[in-house]
């Protein structure tokens, strides 16, 4: 329903005929408006203010401002009442929908609401005829204003005839005023020119020293940082020195201690072989321990071998270290050389551009006195010139508005004319078109009462598919919310199960810390039985020394000693049952240890449980380790154990020997 594009050539051109309908189905058109609504007088009034305003804005057409700006209102005018019409068609349509509706909700209510919506429609077009009434008012009171800017335009033509002649002296002398500005303005540029390019010489020089000082901040910066460096890797290599050192030592005092337990076990090797050159005749059965005691001492050899291997290696790092040391003082040496060097050539410099800095500021200084003094004459210049301008100005706007109301009198007032008739011509073809168009519209009317009635049909299939939907998004939504209510269910449990768990793994806890305090207690208890085991079995060992050193003076006085064995085989045979009181005490133990063992293990297997589902990394960590060591501990005693219970068989079996030897000596000579 809008205005075609404007030509000045063909005018306003005719549009195509645009279906207006509201399409309810796939097949329903059920009404349409004509193409322009009354738009043909409007166009050619547009039309003829259109030429106006091109003509205004051309050269040729010279007219007073006050009449122009009343043209121009005019347009707008003429612009804003099409813009009505427009609105006042779509207001119609919305009003007809609308009224279509209420129809068809009357045929649907009974018959007391009918009456009361009858009453209120009524009411609305007693309103309606109000606001029509109003309007109409408005619009004599447009064309009384219309009358009231006629006789304005009047008095300005008449006022336009007496400021005629005075235009051209003031034209002429506006050029004279003109030229020399332009001859003045040249020389500002020039000048301008020339102070802008000194101006960026300064600042080209200020930046490069800018740049200088940063290089030379940089560069001290990198010396700072170096020196830090060499500072920390002297202090590393000072601190691994000292560290390889230690090494060293401790490493001497090992083999120091190897050297005393080989120079120990050297004297017990000969005091072994002593003791087997002693009993080779009596006993055979010695060779094995003499093989064995030989393997331990090629063993301990080869340890002294490896010792000896480690100090020769220990001692080639020390020498490779203090290369290395004596290395990095020479390279730091050189670098701290060649920084002092490069400080040297940078601080010349500086000096050289400070100097050249103090020059340029020099020169700065006179250009600055120099644009000083210039400005200061410019600006007088320009004030003079300010005046001459402002009194040529207000001599030009004066002839300019003589010319404007003497030449184009005749020609705004035949416009003016042209554009009144226009004017009447469009409102009277206005109301006519507006008539039109409510015929148009209620005609319409039964058209839209059809297509509300299928309108309201597919509402009540929209709202059926609607209450469909509805239920199952409740039924979705009461789903979703049993398993958010199980899944909290479920969390409860879960918290309250690592709970009960966090309490179980403070309670292992607790009891393997009681295991291992008494692990500790029964180790210390074992460890002194040991020391009384080793000392009675130190003095066994002496008697048996003594005994068999005894024998081979004393064979020829057996029969005198017959009572003498007796007593060491009553003597035997209550040592043997002792041995045998300590082996059950022994296996006694390992029976509780192995018992503690499997007991630790269950435990550690239980706690990594825990550990992995609470995440409790420092403690598990701390008491894992604890019980490594205690394991650690344990199996070192089932070794110190199983070696005591080798040595007092084989004790016992010597034992044995001597006594069945001493036996087979007796009973012949008896």
């Amino acid at each position: 329903m809008a205005l075609s594009s404007w030509s000045p050539e063909l005018g306003f051109g005719e549009k195509v005929l645009t279906a207006a309908a509201v399409s309810t189905g796939p097949s329903l058109e059920l009404c349409t408006f004509p193409s322009t609504l009354g738009s043909s007088v409007a166009a050619a009034a547009l039309e003829q203010l259109f030429v106006v305003e091109q003509s205004l804005q051309g050269d040729y057409f010279k007219c007073n401002e006050e009449a122009r700006t009343f043209l121009k209102d005019i347009a707008v005018a003429v612009k804003k009442l099409e813009e009505m019409r427009k609105d006042t068609i779509d207001l119609l349509e919305i009003e007809s929908m609308e009224l279509s509706r209420l129809y068809f909700l009357l045929e649907t209510l009974p018959y007391n609401i009918r009456t009361e919506l009858e009453e209120c429609v009524r009411d609305a077009r007693r309103l309606n005829l109000f606001e029509i009434n109003q309007l109409q008012m408005k619009i004599t009171r447009m064309n009384n204003e219309i009358e009231l800017l006629k006789k304005t335009i009047l008095d300005l033509n008449a006022i336009n005839e007496s400021l005629g002649e005075e235009q051209e002296e003031l034209v002429k002398q506006h050029e004279k005023i003109v030229l020399s500005l332009n001859h003045t303005m040249e020389e500002k540029a020039s000048t301008t020119i020339y102070i802008n390019e000194t101006y960026t010489k300064i600042n080209m020089e200020r930046e490069e020293i800018r740049l200088q000082k940063k290089c030379v901040q940089d560069i001290e910066k990198q010396i700072e940082k170096e020196r830090e460096e060499y500072l920390k890797r002297k202090q590393k290599l000072n601190e691994e020195i000292n560290e390889y050192k230690n090494l060293c030592k401790l490493k001497r005092q090992d083999t120091r201690q190897k050297k005393k337990e080989l120079d120990k076990l050297s004297r017990e090797v000969t005091k072994i072989k002593e003791t087997v050159t002693t009993s080779t005749v009596v006993l055979s059965d010695h060779n094995l321990e003499i093989a064995r005691l030989q393997a331990s001492i090629r063993r301990w050899e080869k340890q002294i071998e490896d010792i000896k291997n480690s100090c020769n290696i220990l001692k080639d790092k020390r020498h490779f270290f203090k290369s290395s040391r004596e290395k990095l003082d020479d390279t730091s040496n050189f670098e701290k050389e060649e920084l002092l060097r490069k400080i040297k050539e940078m601080a010349e410099k500086l000096h050289k551009t400070n100097l050249e800095n103090k020059e340029l500021q020099d020169k700065l200084n006179t250009l600055t006195r120099q644009y000083r003094i210039f400005v200061q004459e410019e600006d007088k210049i320009f004030l003079q010139k300010r005046k001459i301008h402002d009194e040529n100005q207000k001599q030009m706007t004066f002839i300019a508005q003589k010319e404007n109301f003497l030449s184009q009198r005749k020609v705004d007032i035949k416009n003016m004319e042209e554009g009144l008739v226009a004017l009447n011509e469009l409102y009277r073809a206005t109301m006519e078109v507006y008539r039109k168009q409510i015929r148009i519209l209620n005609d319409n009317l039964e058209r839209e009462n059809q297509r509300c009635v299928i309108t309201q049909w597919k509402l009540i299939c929209l709202q059926r598919k609607h209450g469909r939907w509805k239920a199952k998004m409740k039924t979705e939504l009461q789903e979703y919310i049993d398993k958010i209510k199980a899944t909290e269910l479920r969390r409860t449990e879960l918290l309250q199960e690592t709970k009960s768990r966090e309490k179980e793994i403070n309670e292992y806890l607790v009891e393997i810390e009681k295991i291992a305090t008494e692990l500790k207690q029964e180790e210390e208890k074992f460890v002194i039985r040991e020391k009384k085991l080793i000392e009675e079995l130190t003095k066994y060992e002496e008697k048996f020394v003594k005994e068999t050193e005894s024998t081979k003076g004393k064979e020829d006085e057996l029969f005198e000693c017959l009572p003498q064995l007796q007593m060491a085989e009553e003597e035997y045979k209550s040592k043997s049952k002792r041995v045998d009181e300590l082996n059950d005490i022994l296996t006694a133990q390992k029976q509780d240890q192995n018992l503690l063992n499997s007991l630790i293990f269950q435990k550690t297997k239980e706690f990594s449980r825990y550990f992995n589902s609470v995440n409790l990394v420092c403690d598990g960590e701390e008491t894992l380790k604890e019980i490594k060591n205690l394991t650690d501990k344990l199996s070192e005693r089932d070794e110190k154990i199983e070696h005591i219970s080798n040595w007092l068989q084989g004790n016992l079996a010597e034992l044995r020997l001597l006594t069945e030897h001493g036996l087979a000596v007796g009973h012949p000579r008896k």
